[in-house]
Order: structure tokens, then C-alpha cells, then sequence
């Protein structure tokens, strides 16, 4: 195991299963080596492969039988191989430049499409009757409430909610650390204003969310991108060697099933990562708005997880769970509560207050993880179904993501193919895709694009990937 001295052993380890998978060695249903055996197998340590069949299971290549052990998961489709590796590390500050972004926004606004530009669960559309009829009951026993504000930090039995929600994935959260705000994106808008000033840098992961770098750019940050592989996310070398190289002011990550390539760090380079940017006082701003919209059993860690000093600004929301027009988010800090909520009085006064009451009742009524259930077997079904099209229409020689949660696939067309002209091409037959490049301060990611698999899978949007597949392939040539 030399050769990969460079990457992390359980990584290695689940590497072989992979290959032994798509080789036909294992196949679908059959039991893979217990933890003992292939410890002794490959002379690594049995926490070792552990961490493997756990990294395996959470991308649903494999499952677990009660006192059976490891099983071949039946969706497992080796025929599309995963995208390459992301860029190489990138240390001088650059500004960000995207050329398409209007004619993206643009579409994104558009309803005439097949949206598989948008990284919207519409599966979460299913609670809508249970939220109106809370609304009604609120506006019944407070008729008052159009008028009543609730300024911040926001209303307290929200945050609680949150509060309590967050600890369970092993963050010490509490309710005075918690200030509401509209959305993630305000939440990580108002940490990074508060945090840094003009011709500041910022570390990011790359790819990344467009939204995240048109927020640097509209706040005059520069910008230092680290990779993120879709097959195990951010390079924590990466960010060891920026740290090192030159002044950061502040980081902003995506700790979850990132977006666009739907990649998971894993908790052990959570934690290293944590401990670089703390140990050079650099504070981390998390997104992570997709970490419960995972397929496997159990939810992974945030940053802050592993925040024992104070430097994690955790920022989520509801608007790819439950309720996307509620614009209902949060920013969680411990050191910097005060510091956000003044930020958030003075960038929009407070949060919608009969959203904020809604909400505190819907978690009250202990029905979020049965349809949060419901979500994820959606999104996971339909990113099986939209990973089977692209293999079969696509060009040979497409990667696609197979993530284990989140809303997203990465598509990484053959070398040469153009995603800026197919994004074109698709928007004039009525469909919509984002094309790679917006993903990157420096426009990298040509010949890549994003799928959203928040829409229910049938004919419209198979009939929508055989049209791109045949766009891909003229392409191609």
C-alpha cells in the first residue's frame, strides 16, 4: 500500500472492495470479508477496514445485516466510474470571476424548465398541508401576529429546537448560542461581513457552491481554493499547505455532501482541519445545509463537531428539508452569538416572525425525522435513476458522483467536451443544467457539470438526460 502513502488507509481499504466489486469478484448481495479477515488480508489495523465498510456504507455501496456482517448493496452501478481528481492546490489570492453567472442566475429563475439546474428536494413539498395547517392554528390563537416582531437573536423556542438537534450530532450547542437569520446564505453573508474587511482572503473548497464565491466576490474577499475530491472531500493537505503559505483571514466549507460534487469529509480530517485553521486562528464558517439529507443510517459530523475552541461558525437551514420559501436558517457560535446578532439587526432588522412560530411547533410535534426519512429515500432513489440514464445515454468516457447524500450529481464529461455549450444547448430545448465552471473562483471545471436530483424521476426527466446525452455526444464528437 505504499503507492498510496499520499491518501488515507481506510480510503485504500475501500478502494479494493470497489475494484473487487467492479471487477464482478463481489456482486450485488454477496458477503465481503468480515473486518478480522481483511485486516489480516491487507495488514491493516480492524479500525482501519471498519472506517472503510463505514466510508462504503454511507455512499450505499455496501449494507449491514444484523449479525451477518457487510453486504454488496444492490444499487451499486461500477459501469460510470467517479469523477478525477479536483484541481491542485491553488495559493494565490484570486478574485472571483464567473462569465456565465447571470445567464445561470437567469435560468434559475425561469419555471419553464426541467429543472435539473436547481438543488431543490421538492420530495420535502410533502409536509406542506402539515405546515399550513400550523400556520392556521398559529394565526387563530395570534391574530396579532402580523405585526409582531421577533427581533434577535430570534424566537427562543426555535433555537432551542435547533439547539437540541445540533447536540445530538455532538456539537455543544446551546440556546444562547443560536441566532436566527433568512437562509444559510445570510448566515454565512453576515459571518463573513462580520469577520473580515475589504481585500481580505478567504480559503475555500473546489469546487464549491456558486453562492458562496458570488458572496465573496459582492463583499470584495479574495479567494484561496483547496481541492475537494467527489470520492472523499476536502484535501486536508491542501488546506495545511495555504495555511502555511501565506495569510488567511477566514475559511468557509462545506462539512457535508458538498455542492456540486456531493462529497462527505470524513470525521478524521474534520477534526485535522479543525485543528490547522484553529491552531492559526483562522475561523471556520460551515455550511452545512445538506448534512441531514444523508442515505445511510447515520448522519455525519459537522466541523463543529470538533470545535473545542470556539473558531466554528455552524450555519444551516430548512430550505432543503422542509420549508425553501420560509428563508428560515441559523448561524451557531458560541464565541461570536453577540458579535451575529448585532450583524443581523443591523442587515435586516430580524427573521419572519410567523415563520419562526410555525416551525417551533412543527419540531414540537416530533414529525421532522419520519419525513426527513421520507426525503432521503426520495433523493436516493433518484440519484440511483439519474446515475443509470448518464451511464446509458452519456458519452464513453463520463464520471459521475455517487454521493451518499445531498441533493446534487457531478457529471465530468469526456476531456474536450464544452459544459459552458451544453448548458446553452439545454436551455434552448427547455432544460436546465449549471455548468462546471461557476463552481470555481477561477473557472476551472470546463468540461463538468451539476444535476440536481430533487425532482421526482419519470419520463419528463428521462426524456430531459436522453436530449443531454445526445448534446453531450454531438459534443463530443
Amino acid at each position: 500500500m505504499r503507492e498510496n502513502a499520499d491518501r488515507l488507509r481506510y480510503e485504500v481499504v475501500a478502494d479494493v472492495i470497489e475494484k473487487q466489486i467492479g471487477g464482478g469478484l463481489l456482486r450485488a448481495h454477496e458477503r465481503v470479508p468480515s473486518v478480522r479477515a481483511l485486516s489480516r488480508t491487507l495488514g491493516v489495523s480492524v479500525g482501519t477496514v471498519v472506517q472503510a465498510y463505514v466510508h462504503l456504507e454511507r455512499r450505499g455501496v455496501l449494507h449491514t445485516r444484523p449479525r451477518s456482517g457487510h453486504f454488496v448493496s444492490a444499487r451499486v452501478d461500477p459501469a460510470v466510474p467517479a469523477p478525477t481528481r479536483a484541481i491542485k492546490i491553488q495559493t494565490r489570492p484570486a478574485r472571483v470571476a464567473p462569465k456565465v453567472i447571470d445567464t445561470v442566475l437567469e435560468s434559475l429563475r425561469r419555471s419553464d424548465l426541467i429543472a435539473l439546474n436547481s438543488a431543490v428536494a421538492l420530495a420535502a413539498a410533502r409536509i406542506d398541508g402539515r405546515l399550513n395547517s400550523i400556520a392556521r392554528s398559529v394565526l387563530r390563537e395570534d391574530p396579532g401576529n402580523p405585526n409582531d416582531l421577533v427581533k434577535p437573536p430570534g424566537d427562543a423556542t426555535l433555537r432551542r429546537a435547533v439547539a437540541k438537534r445540533l447536540a445530538a450530532t455532538g456539537c455543544a450547542a446551546r440556546e444562547e448560542d443560536v441566532v436566527i437569520t433568512n437562509g444559510t446564505m445570510e448566515a454565512i453573508t453576515l459571518a463573513l461581513g462580520m469577520l473580515c474587511k475589504s481585500g481580505d482572503t478567504v480559503l475555500v473548497e473546489s469546487p464549491t457552491y456558486f453562492g458562496i464565491l458570488q458572496v465573496i466576490e459582492h463583499l470584495r474577499l479574495n479567494v484561496v481554493e483547496v481541492p475537494n475530491h467527489p470520492g472523499h472531500g476536502i484535501d486536508v493537505a491542501a488546506v495545511e499547505s495555504a495555511v502555511g503559505s501565506g495569510r488567511i483571514d477566514a475559511a468557509v466549507l462545506q462539512s457535508s455532501f458538498n455542492n456540486p460534487t456531493g462529497a462527505v469529509t470524513p470525521d478524521e480530517s474534520k477534526r485535522r482541519i479543525v485543528e490547522i485553521l484553529s491552531g492559526a486562528e483562522i475561523p471556520l464558517v460551515e455550511d452545512d445545509i445538506y448534512g441531514d439529507l444523508h442515505f445511510g443510517p447515520h448522519r455525519p459530523k459537522p466541523f463543529a463537531a470538533f470545535d473545542e475552541t470556539g473558531s466554528v461558525i455552524y450555519c444551516a437551514s430548512i430550505s432543503k428539508t422542509v420549508a425553501l420559501g420560509y428563508r428560515i436558517g441559523w448561524a451557531v457560535s458560541p464565541r461570536h452569538a453577540h458579535a451575529m446578532m448585532k450583524a443581523k439587526f443591523f442587515a435586516s432588522v430580524a427573521s419572519p416572525t410567523l415563520q419562526q412560530r410555525i416551525l417551533s411547533r412543527y419540531y414540537a410535534a416530533g414529525i421532522h425525522d419520519r419525513h426527513l426519512r421520507y426525503v432521503r429515500e426520495n433523493l436516493a432513489a433518484n440519484c440511483r435513476r439519474l446515475v443509470a440514464a448518464i451511464a446509458r445515454e452519456f458519452p464513453a468516457g463520463t464520471r459521475v458522483s455517487s454521493p451518499s447524500g445531498g441533493v446534487v450529481l457531478w457529471v465530468e464529461l469526456p476531456r474536450g467536451a464544452d459544459g459552458v455549450s451544453l448548458f446553452e444547448r439545454a436551455l434552448e430545448r427547455g432544460i436546465g443544467i449549471a455548468p462546471g465552471i461557476i463552481f470555481s473562483a477561477t473557472a476551472g471545471y470546463r468540461n463538468c457539470i451539476r444535476l440536481s436530483a430533487g425532482l421526482p424521476f419519470g419520463p419528463e426527466v428521462e426524456k430531459a438526460l436522453t436530449t443531454l446525452g445526445r448534446l453531450a455526444r454531438a459534443d463530443h464528437g
